[in-house]
C-alpha cells in the first residue's frame, strides 16, 4: 500500500518530471495514476506502445490507457510518444525512453505494473539533484531485493552494480551512453572487466551466456540489459534504497515477461523510507552484496526454489528474509 501524505503537502506538486510507459492495462495505469495524484506531479510523459494486429481487444484497451492522461484531477502538462502499430516491448522502451531523455535532462520512469511508496517520489527528486554532475553514479533504483537483510544499514541508501529498474530515476548523460548493438561487448568480455566487478565465477558466467546471447541476436534484445550493461562497462553505480520502495505487480496473462507470481522479485512489500535521508559516507559498492542481490533478483537461490514445495514456506521466506 502507498504511503498517504497529508493534505498540506499536496498543493506544490512534485517538480521532477515522471516518465510512464504503458501498453494495454489501463487497470494498473489507473491504480499508479491514483498513487500520483497524491503527489501531483507538474509534468508527464507518457510513452504507449500500439495495439497487436492479432490481438482483437488491445485497440480498445490501448485507447482506454491513453483516455486516462486527458482527465488527471490536477493541473500537469502531459506530453505524448503513442505508438499507431505494435513496436513490442523492448523497441517500445528503449525509442520511448529516448524521446523522454530528449525532452528532459531527468526523470522519474515508472512502467505501468509499478507500485511506488510515496517517499519514492522525494528520494528520488532529492538524488538526482544530489548526484546529478557526479559521473559515478548512473541512475537511482526504487527496488530493494534484501528486504529485511537491509534495514540495519544507518544510510538511507546504498550502491550497486546493478541497475535495477521497477521504478528509477535518472539524467539525460547516462541513458546516452547506452548502444543497443553493443559493439563493445566481446572486447569488454574478453578483457576481464565485467568478471573484475563481480563477486563470482557463477555470476560471471551468467552474464557472460545472456550477453553473448544478445549480442548474437539468439536472445531477445531487452532494453534494460543493455542499460545494465552500459552501467558495468562505464563504471557507474546505482542507488539502492535501505527499504523497498517499488514493487511489481505485473504478472499474469496480460504480462509480457511473468506470467504467474512464483519468482522471488514480484510483490516485494513497500515500506516508507524516514527523512531527512542520511547519506552513506562513501560512494562505492560491495560485490558481496551485489552477488546477494543477483542471487534473489536473477536466479533464485536453491533454499527458495526447495521452499515451494512446501506450502506456506515459500510466501514467508519471501517476505522475511
Amino acid at each position: 500500500m502507498a504511503q498517504i501524505v497529508d493534505e498540506g503537502s499536496r498543493g506544490q506538486g512534485l517538480s521532477t518530471p515522471i516518465a510512464i510507459l504503458t501498453f494495454n492495462r489501463p487497470e494498473l495505469t489507473e491504480r499508479l495514476l491514483t498513487i500520483l495524484e497524491q503527489i501531483r506531479p507538474l509534468r508527464i510523459l507518457v510513452v504507449s506502445d500500439g495495439p497487436r494486429a492479432n490481438v482483437t481487444t488491445d485497440v480498445e484497451r490501448c485507447a482506454a490507457v491513453r483516455r486516462l492522461f486527458d482527465t488527471l484531477s490536477w493541473e500537469c502538462r502531459v506530453d505524448r510518444n503513442f505508438a499507431e502499430h505494435n513496436m513490442g516491448s523492448s523497441p517500445r522502451i528503449s525509442s520511448g525512453l529516448t524521446w523522454v531523455f530528449d525532452q528532459v535532462e531527468e526523470a522519474i520512469i515508472l512502467e505501468d505494473d509499478c507500485v511506488p511508496d510515496l517517499s519514492f517520489f522525494p528520494f528520488c527528486e532529492e538524488l538526482l539533484g544530489k548526484y546529478r554532475d557526479d559521473d559515478r553514479v548512473g541512475l537511482i533504483s526504487g527496488n530493494n531485493f534484501l528486504k529485511s537483510a537491509s534495514r540495519g544499514e544507518a544510510a538511507s541508501y546504498f550502491f550497486s552494480g546493478y541497475a535495477t529498474t521497477w521504478g528509477w530515476a535518472s539524467w539525460r548523460r547516462t541513458w546516452r551512453l547506452v548502444d543497443f548493438s553493443m559493439p563493445y561487448w566481446i572486447e569488454f568480455r574478453d578483457s576481464g572487466k565485467l568478471r573484475q566487478s563481480l563477486y563470482s565465477d557463477h555470476e560471471d558466467l551468467y552474464w557472460r551466456n545472456i550477453y553473448d546471447g544478445i549480442h548474437d541476436k539468439r536472445i531477445e534484445n531487452e532494453w534494460d540489459y543493455q542499460l545494465m550493461l552500459t552501467c558495468r562497462r562505464c563504471n557507474l553505480l546505482t542507488i539502492v534504497p535501505a527499504l523497498n520502495l517499488v514493487s511489481n505487480i505485473g504478472f499474469g496473462v496480460d504480462a509480457t515477461h511473468y506470467k504467474n507470481n512464483k519468482f522471488l522479485e514480484l510483490n516485494v512489500p513497500i515500506h516508507p523510507l524516514p527523512f531527512p535521508l542520511v547519506h552513506p559516507e562513501r560512494v562505492e559498492m560491495s560485490s558481496k552484496v551485489d552477488y546477494q542481490i543477483y542471487q534473489r533478483r536473477f536466479t533464485e537461490h536453491w533454499r527458495f526454489k526447495l521452499a515451494r514445495r512446501i506450502p506456506g514456506l515459500y510466501q514467508l521466506m519471501k517476505e522475511w528474509t
